[in-house]
């Protein structure tokens, strides 16, 4: 009898552990901003970006946010590390008050944002940029509106115009480990480049889908994932080249996707939507958000997890606690 009670007792704790795994957690931000976007620099330094030239930062790995001094009221529509010391701003300017200037324009920092220089894109116009896409290897790209396309030069500093047969907004792009990638878009666009994005071709979706793709994500060279409109997800095995539709079992927009391994994958999207998959893809499961905003973007850094959005929104998830053999809940170190 006493066996059987120890075994209840032991599947009611791993019950219990499963449960709190799954929790998203509303942080406090003490901003209404609409957050745009977050990153981690480092296991501890992380930014949070958003509308009104709001910045937050962490220096606690995102227990604790707070609100970096104001230095513009334009939207920062996206924030880049390259390392701990030099990042970027995409930014845009308010439409009240930009006059005959460009829509999108950048910041630069060489301190680990303590300062930052405004940049220019060469010959921009009214084309919002929406994206900035680094790879690893040193190609680094900007797109947006129209199909517009620029590319930063050797100098580190000038963003030059390229051409582009793509008229569709593109909004989402990811590289993965080595030189293949992609870029999505309205209509349906997917483009993959095989060679650290010197070239873009159309990419083939079997399952032909006309959504509006939001983002995109790569686990390793080859293994990528798309989302956007109406619950659309698309997945590829290849590094970008041919996507088959995932059923997702949401009509949400989804907005943004992150995997942390080949297996276990997160996507946020339009009124608080949160799924998950444990298996690539095959089968999507809808996950508690606890808030009703949208969430813009997805997150991990180690085991934990942030998902930021409308309203001043920060969501953390936590993926450290696990059972020892002695049936204690114990702390996994992060990676």
């Amino acid at each position: 009898m006493r066996a059987f009670s120890n075994i209840v007792a032991f599947l009611a704790l791993a019950i219990l552990v499963q449960t709190v795994n799954a929790e998203w957690v509303r942080q406090r931000s003490a901003s209404l901003a609409w957050f745009l976007d977050i990153t981690f620099v480092t296991e501890t330094k992380g930014w949070i970006v958003g509308s009104d030239g709001t910045m937050l930062s962490t220096n606690d790995g995102g227990t604790t946010w707070k609100a970096e001094p104001r230095f513009t009221t334009d939207t920062i529509r996206e924030i880049h590390f390259t390392d701990e010391n030099n990042g970027w701003l995409l930014c845009e300017r308010n439409i009240f008050t930009r006059g005959q200037n460009a829509v999108s324009y950048l910041r630069r920092t060489n301190d680990g944002g303590k300062t930052w220089e405004r940049v220019e894109f060469e010959d921009a116009g009214h084309e919002r940029v929406v994206k900035l896409l680094f790879n690893k290897l040193g190609t680094t790209t900007a797109f947006g509106e129209g199909g517009i396309f620029y590319k930063l030069q050797e100098d580190g500093r000038t963003w030059k115009k390229s051409l582009s047969p793509i008229r569709f907004l593109l909004l989402g792009g990811a590289f993965g480990s080595g030189p293949s990638g992609a870029i999505a878009g309205a209509g349906g666009t997917i483009l993959f480049t095989s060679d650290s994005g010197l070239t873009w071709e159309p990419a083939t979706i079997i399952g032909k889908s006309d959504a509006r793709f939001n983002a995109v994500h790569f686990v390793g060279e080859h293994l990528g994932w798309a989302v956007g409109s109406r619950g659309s997800i698309i997945a590829a095995t290849g590094g970008g080249r041919l996507w088959r539709t995932q059923e997702s079992g949401v009509d949400a927009d989804l907005n943004d996707v992150f995997f942390t391994s080949s297996n276990d994958g997160w996507a946020v999207g339009d009124d608080g939507t949160i799924i998950r998959t444990r298996n690539g893809g095959n089968q999507w499961t809808l996950v508690n958000s606890h808030v009703k905003h949208k969430i813009e973007r997805i997150v991990f850094n180690g085991k934990r997890g942030w998902a930021v959005g409308f309203g001043g929104t920060i969501l953390s998830y936590s993926d450290a606690t696990k059972i020892d053999p002695d049936g204690k809940p114990t702390i996994r170190p992060r990676n």
